[in-house]
């Protein structure tokens, strides 16, 4: 039994190109889908297959998940629950026994390769920061700060009384307007006279 699947999340292609595409593999190869199914959670129609030895149909790998983690996950339930899944846009046709544990070792492998990238050009990034200089970190004693314009409440109400503009009054101050308005919406009494 084949059995067509579209994503419905909005971080995949549309579901009107994951149709044509599903559509035009089934025309095709002249195979008879036996039910479509439309979700943004591809675990959820899983569950709803009672037997094995179905074949789920889906436009592009990116249809099981958002991450390569989801991916393998959504894979190692296909594997557990005996089904096989077509991917168009990639070619390819995974079989519940050797095929499908074989692009799960390939994903496993992707995912900590990436996070070994992703872990060197970090170090290197922060390497080249500390050569050129700069101090990493916070200082010691330092205390965070609820909002960025602690310490400047009186500065920033001096000036904004005074008459200077809002956006004049944030850049002398070294606070974005954003900031500002947030400041201003503690302090309404001064929304009313600053421009």
């Amino acid at each position: 039994m084949y059995i067509g699947y579209f994503d419905e999340s909005k971080k995949n292609i549309t579901i009107d190109d994951q149709k044509s595409i599903v559509m035009s593999y089934i025309n095709k190869h002249q195979m008879n889908v036996d039910i479509f199914f439309s979700s943004a959670d591809f675990s959820s129609i899983i569950a709803q297959i009672n037997s094995e030895n179905h074949t789920i149909i889906v436009a592009n790998i990116a249809c099981l998940g958002n991450k390569l983690e989801k991916i393998k996950d959504n894979l190692e339930n296909l594997m557990s629950s005996k089904l096989d899944l077509i991917s168009i846009t990639e070619e390819m046709h995974l079989k519940s026994d050797d095929t499908l544990s074989e692009a799960i070792d390939g994903i496993n492998l992707a995912i900590k390769i990436r996070s070994s990238m992703v872990s060197t050009i970090t170090k290197k990034a922060l390497n080249k920061k500390r050569e050129q200089g700069y101090k990493l970190g916070r200082d010691f004693g330092y205390k965070h700060k609820r909002y960025i314009w602690e310490g400047k409440e009186e500065e920033i109400i001096k000036k904004l009384k005074s008459g200077l503009s809002r956006l004049k009054t944030a850049k002398e101050v070294g606070i974005s307007v954003v900031s500002l308005y947030n400041f201003l919406k503690l302090y309404p009494e001064l929304k009313r006279g600053a421009k």
